[in-house]
């Protein structure tokens, strides 16, 4: 099952973007994942492009499938998205989107910053919340 819907981009969004997947996704055991999935790219989203701006919105798409898939679609602007490497685990930005890769089956960004950014995520069905850290952190102590 497919569902879209578009979001106004403010952020309060952000929670009710996340509580719409997370219904859809109740009782599958990835349904964290998608939460912390959608919570990211929205936030990602409002924070660098102009979705957030006045008058600002953002689409997200989820498929009930296996793997399950979101998306979220941005209005362009400032950059384009990019999973950076090495993660600073100290730094108190610029790990979201290396955290969603690391909990993913398959990750794509396609875009640009005039015509707007789809950052995709698939995720297995069966797959629980993981701490995608974990280790990264015993190396780096």
């Amino acid at each position: 099952m497919r569902w879209r819907r578009t979001f106004s981009g403010r952020p309060e969004q952000t929670a009710s973007a996340r509580d719409f997947a997370a219904t859809l996704f109740a009782g599958a055991e990835c349904v964290d994942v998608v939460k912390f999935v959608v919570a990211e790219l929205t936030a990602n989203t409002l924070r660098h492009t102009r979705s957030g701006e006045d008058g600002g919105w953002f689409g997200l798409e989820v498929v009930f499938d296996d793997p399950a898939y979101v998306a979220v679609v941005d209005n362009g602007g400032r950059g384009i998205p990019a999973v950076r490497q090495p993660v600073d685990l100290l730094a108190t930005g610029g790990r979201g989107l290396y955290a969603v890769s690391q909990l993913a089956h398959r990750m794509g960004i396609e875009g640009s910053p005039v015509l707007g950014h789809r950052v995709w995520v698939e995720v297995e069905l069966d797959k629980p919340l993981t701490d995608p850290f974990g280790s990264l952190r015993s190396v780096a102590s």
